[in-house]
């Protein structure tokens, strides 16, 4: 039996002992403790199930359930100590009590530790598992305050063994009484008599939700402590992006220099590192302090030259300037002196802080950044507890409002037309809005005698749900302009705490939920529904807050899209466009983990939006945004899907991926992107969105904004199926020898899809093929590869004949193909006999003609719908 239990599901009671003997002699006492796998000493300790129930003579309603402990403690105590010494023991006595509250209504665990007496010598219990036995150590006092402080699981055991030093002669020893929880972090505090750590906690904007979020975090990492160690955490700092660098960022964290972190430690460090957080007034020293931490190696208040050397490198980098030495060593220069340190030696805290303060040394705001909110990270990880959460190399981000990028003078126009090829010329775009043609295009599933000649939105709008889904109420309500634009957002819980509407149930947790869990993600299965509800608030609650991240970036392409004095349309004007490609990469970093989710082959359900081919056409994205989903897919009965191919030919592909990503972070299950044949590196780099980045946001800051674009490339899903019928996909159909389940095994990421994966070249490759293609060389090689043959005119990948087609959705029980990858005169082609559709949805492509289309799955008809661009 292991003397050491590691948290291993639900929340339970925990019991550590710390035996000792005493002697006449010197030494006067010595402990047992044991060394955990990692060798640090640890307490013995034991869970102790607790279970919660709600009595049958008891009302229904959540606050009468209560945790049941029906358990002597002490006795758990006694016989784990007998499982350490063969000697006799003393009655153990309390020395410490933590209570770790979990949540207002879902009570608290207990941390009890006991101190044990054997009375002589003692001597170890020998056990079956000599590496358990091989762990065991008797230390002095002494020995115990000469170990060093990482080699102890938690300081706190010298604090208690210093404790019984001191007791040892009382009769009672008395315990130390402790309580953790997240109330007072977050009750209501008046603005105006706020300290600087409690306006910190709020300036990104959390909410009591989000608050739920990152305190279940600290409770699931620190059990069943009352603080965090360096180990606990260092697997989330690289997560949150400092690989490499958690031992700083920890030190950064650990304000009081003990080596462990409080709640009040991490919730502060972590507000500090959010990229919402402003850089000013009260949370503004704050974050200084954390950023001299952060460089500070040694721990001493004093950043020598080559710690100040590592801020400068770091800020310059950031900002994509020059990072040559001459350069680099005349900021150092600059920046002693203005520390007040001409002799280059060592700055103080103080002349740090007073410096930042009075706006002499510029540049710190953009240190120290989460590349995506560490709450929204979370909320991920606990979406998502199967999937390994991801990191990222860039230790050091920048996020800014948006609403703040202008300069303040004018500054040259840094996003006119990249087109410089008269083959990849595009149409000047204007500003008139969208309306919609007739749609009078309709290729029927199964005959239906009730066709109508509008779109459809109520009538078997979600026929294929799941059977049995459960309904339940949204958190917010919003008002919409007759334009469609959302103007007033309220959560309903809000509403009912004023008293404007009477009992929504929101406040109250399920009947049902027997405990809470608090196993680490990769440990959970299923969440209990009282989480999967906070999750889904909070997420709801980013959905519709014009401060998250998402929504910036969509009022930011407003204001880009837009004409204004001085500022023609499609033009960012005099926005810095440094900060907005950093504010780009965070959106990436997000947007990134969400794709991670998803499987290779999306299952959607109608109504389903289908878009095709883009190519950094903006202009007709928002025609589509006007025209479909005006006020937003949150708000719109249907789903979206995308079949790639975002960049390249169009001038606007970097403006077009960050309004999709936007989208998707605010829509994960309504927004759906599938990776085409440019969303390759190689590809872009041969045509245009390589050269736009570097373009736009200068070489070194466009080729970051160009990889972390790529990197969500990399991600994404390569195929759907709606209803259990419609494949959609890119390019073609594979040549698949097993089931439609293999293309989930397809690795993600997939940086070089061409040598990684045949099976998702093709997808998306493949064309349907032409009556110029056919000769006597093609034809026999179709007939030898089951009706596929090398595609000539890509010079890569395959197509297909009507028998392969026809074998293809036989063998997967599909009825239709919805592809892309061919721009078509009409926006769309209809091929093998209404059963593939190829939709294409830029307009004018490479300076033609073409229509722009889309296709809408509805009441079991695929109907074409094209989209009026003049």
């Amino acid at each position: 039996m292991s003397l050491i239990k590691h948290f291993s599901g639900p929340l339970q009671d925990v019991v550590s002992v710390l035996v000792y003997q005493r002697s006449t002699e010197r030494p006067l006492v010595t402990f047992l403790v044991v060394c955990d796998e990692g060798d640090k000493v640890c307490l013995p300790r034991e869970e102790v199930k607790i279970s919660k129930i709600r009595p049958k003579d008891i009302s229904n309603s959540p606050s009468s359930s209560f945790w049941r402990r029906d358990v002597c403690f002490s006795e758990v105590a006694k016989g784990l100590a007998r499982q350490l010494v063969v000697d006799d023991v003393s009655n153990p006595q309390l020395i410490q009590l933590t209570r770790v509250f979990v949540s207002d209504k879902d009570g608290h665990y207990q941390h009890m530790v006991f101190a044990v007496q054997v009375e002589q010598p003692f001597s170890i219990q020998t056990t079956p598992d000599s590496s358990s036995q091989n762990r065991r150590r008797k230390l002095t006092l002494t020995e115990l305050q000469d170990l060093p402080t990482d080699q102890l699981e938690r300081r706190n055991i010298l604090d208690l063994a210093l404790h019984v030093a001191d007791c040892i002669d009382k009769s009672i020893m008395g315990a130390l009484m402790r309580e953790v929880g997240v109330s007072k972090l977050w009750e209501c505090v008046d603005k105006s008599k706020m300290t600087s750590y409690e306006a910190l906690l709020r300036a990104p904007s959390y909410n009591q939700d989000g608050i739920n979020i990152l305190y279940e975090e600290f409770v699931r990492s620190s059990y069943p402590h009352s603080t965090l160690s360096f180990s606990d955490v260092r697997d989330l700092f690289t997560h949150l992006g400092w690989k490499d660098n958690e031992r700083r960022i920890f030190r950064a964290f650990d304000k009081d220099k003990c080596g462990e972190l409080s709640v009040e430690d991490f919730f502060y460090g972590m507000a500090a590192v959010d990229p919402k957080t402003n850089h000013g007034q009260g949370p503004a020293e704050i974050r200084c302090r954390c950023i001299f931490r952060y460089y500070d190696e040694n721990n001493d208040d004093q950043m020598d030259r080559p710690e100040v050397e590592a801020m400068v490198r770091d800020i310059e980098n950031i900002h994509a300037r020059d990072t040559s030495d001459n350069i680099i060593q005349e900021r150092i220069k600059e920046a002693f002196e203005i520390f007040g340190v001409p002799d280059e030696s060592q700055v103080p805290l103080v002349n740090f802080l007073s410096a930042v303060g009075n706006l002499k040394f510029r540049g710190t705001s953009v240190l120290l950044r989460t590349v995506t909110s560490p709450i929204l990270h979370l909320t991920f990880s606990l979406r998502h507890p199967d999937r390994k959460r991801p990191s990222t190399t860039d230790h050091i981000s920048a996020s800014h409002k948006l609403s703040k990028l202008c300069k303040g003078g004018q500054s040259e126009d840094r996003c006119s037309s990249n087109n410089n090829s008269s083959s990849n010329s595009q149409q000047e775009m204007d500003t008139t809005p969208p309306c919609t043609k007739a749609v009078d295009h309709e290729t029927p599933m199964v005959i239906s005698s009730n066709s109508q000649a509008s779109i459809p939105l109520s009538e078997g709008a979600f026929q294929s749900q799941e059977s049995g889904g459960v309904y339940s109420l949204a958190q917010h309500t919003v008002k919409v302009r007759r334009s469609g634009q959302i103007i007033d957002i309220h959560r309903l819980l809000d509403m009912e705490r004023a008293g404007e509407v009477s009992d929504t149930g929101l406040d109250t947790d399920e009947t049902n939920d027997q405990h809470t869990d608090l196993r680490s993600p990769t440990e959970r299965v299923k969440l209990p529904n009282a989480r999967h509800r906070l999750i889904n608030r909070f997420q709801s609650y980013e959905a519709f807050d014009n401060k998250s991240l998402s929504n910036e970036m969509v009022s930011a392409l407003r204001f880009f899209e837009q004409e204004k004095k001085n500022k023609p349309a499609l033009n960012w004007g005099e926005v810095d466009m440094v900060k907005l490609g950093q504010y780009i990469i965070s959106l990436c970093s997000g947007v990134k983990e969400r794709f991670e989710t998803e499987p290779r082959l999306l299952r959607l359900s109608a109504p389903c939006y289908i878009l095709g081919d883009l190519h950094g056409n903006y202009r007709d994205l928002v025609c589509f945004e006007k025209g479909l989903w005006r006020v937003g897919p949150q708000l719109t009965p249907a789903n979206f899907l995308f079949l790639g191919d975002y960049v390249d030919r169009g001038a606007y592909g970097i403006e077009v991926v960050s309004y999709l990503f936007a989208q998707k972070l605010l829509a994960p299950t309504k927004f759906f992107l599938l990776r085409g044949n440019h969303e390759v590196r190689d590809i872009q780099q041969a045509f245009t969105f390589h050269r736009e980045c570097l373009e736009k946001f200068g070489e070194r800051l466009g080729q970051s904004v160009w990889e972390a674009v790529n990197t969500v490339f990399d991600c994404m899903p390569l195929a759907a199926i709606v209803d259990e019928r419609i494949f959609c996909i890119h390019g073609g159909i594979p040549k698949l020898e097993g089931d439609l389940n293999e293309l989930n095994k397809i690795p993600c990421p997939l940086p070089n899809p061409e040598a990684q994966s045949t099976t998702a070249w093709q997808m998306m490759w493949n064309d349907p093929i032409t009556a110029e293609e056919y000769n006597d060389d093609t034809e026999k090689e179709l007939e030898i590869n089951q009706g596929f043959a090398y595609n000539i005119k890509r010079q890569t990948a395959l197509v297909f004949n009507r028998a392969a087609f026809a074998n293809f959705l036989k063998k997967f029980g599909l009825t239709h193909v919805v592809r892309a990858h061919e721009v078509k005169q009409a926006g769309f082609e209809i091929q093998q006999g209404g059963q593939l559709m190829t939709v294409f949805s830029s307009s004018h492509y490479c300076g033609g003609s073409n229509e722009a289309a889309c296709i809408l799955l509805h009441n079991y008809l695929i109907r074409v719908i094209r989209i009026d661009t003049t």
